[in-house]
């Protein structure tokens, strides 16, 4: 497939997913404006994979943008009980309602409106859903962008080369190779990403070291405390959000942060949070930089260079794809004397 072709795909496939966010967080919103609150019951769950991000609801597909969807059945004030599947839940909600891949059937608070189309709202994963939703469809819409402007100069080029060709040309182009614009492709992505994650986790290395220089110490609030799950089965991951008064008298927040399962098991006992403060260091005037806590100070640091050493291998993937490319692109050139 040439790279043409393939860029037309992902915008096709960048337009589909967007306007199916935009849908979903619409949808929501409609509920939560014209509906009413009740209570109903989860009576299950399926994994959503990204390359196949729908579930059938009876006959009707949904676009669900999670990785986990619920089925929920309750009864309206129309007095007719409803079973809807596909309820997209954030991963933070599906740590709440599974262990492993075990799922707690619970009666939980949702909104809802009296007709068959319309799926409930769970109350209790507003927040996170719509700040995913709003999150992703940004990330989505700049993608389609610019996939859009790629895919516009691949066209200008193309139509730039062909008239400015000359006679011959077309046979000379029948007798080299194509040019591998795929291993092209995929080289961008890989040095793209590579030197993303290694500039950003050595920038977040510099500020810890500058941190445990001449950071400032504070206690700070632990304002929430939750995990996620990311796929059934696995085992969560645990963030949590901190506030604080830093020594100029102002209010500051940061978060949600990843911290490590020791620190969770800290702070929490049977998943319920019970310890509300912990010790931080922070950079006064760097509203941006994560603080760092102290009681978790290794897991910070293992994050940083982890994601030090990602980006180093991915950035090495990437120059070896370069160089296959440069390679297979110099032998796709016709000789002079053909």
């Amino acid at each position: 497939m040439s790279l043409r072709n393939v860029l037309i795909v992902f915008l096709a496939v960048g337009v589909l997913a967007t306007l199916g966010l935009y849908w979903n967080q619409h949808a929501i919103e409609r509920v939560m404006r014209d509906g009413y609150g009740t209570t109903g019951k989860i009576t299950s769950a399926q994994p959503v994979s990204p390359r196949f991000p729908f579930v059938f609801d009876g006959a009707w597909p949904r676009y669900v943008d999670e990785n986990l969807s619920i089925g929920l059945q309750w009864t309206g004030r129309d007095g007719v009980a409803r079973e809807h599947k596909g309820i997209a839940v954030s991963a933070a909600y599906a740590a709440r309602v599974t262990v492993g891949n075990q799922l707690k059937l619970l009666t939980i608070p949702i909104q809802v409106v009296d007709d068959d189309s319309s799926l409930p709202v769970v109350v209790e994963d507003l927040d996170d859903h719509l700040s995913h939703l709003r999150s992703l469809s940004g990330f989505m819409l700049a993608g389609t962008a610019i996939c859009a402007v790629i895919l516009v100069l691949v066209i200008g080029w193309q139509a730039w080369s062909a008239r400015r060709s000359g006679p011959g040309s077309a046979a000379i182009a029948n007798r080299a190779r194509p040019f591998p614009y795929t291993l092209a492709l995929l080289a961008v992505v890989m040095l793209s990403f590579g030197g993303y994650m290694l500039v950003s986790s050595y920038a977040e290395q510099s500020t810890l070291k500058e941190i445990l220089d001449r950071g400032d110490e504070a206690t700070a609030d632990i304002t929430r405390a939750y995990g996620e799950v990311n796929k059934a089965g696995e085992a969560p991951s645990y963030l949590v959000t901190l506030a604080w008064t830093d020594r100029s008298g102002q209010q500051q927040t940061y978060g949600p942060t990843h911290i490590s399962p020791a620190f969770w098991r800290q702070i929490t006992r049977n998943g319920v949070q019970t310890v509300r403060q912990t010790r931080i260091r922070y950079l006064t005037g760097r509203p941006d930089a994560r603080p760092l806590i102290v009681d978790d100070a290794a897991e910070h640091q293992y994050q940083n260079s982890f994601g030090v050493k990602g980006g180093a291998v991915f950035l090495a993937f990437g120059l070896i794809l370069a160089g296959l490319m440069l390679f297979f692109g110099y032998r796709a050139r016709p000789s002079a004397g053909s």
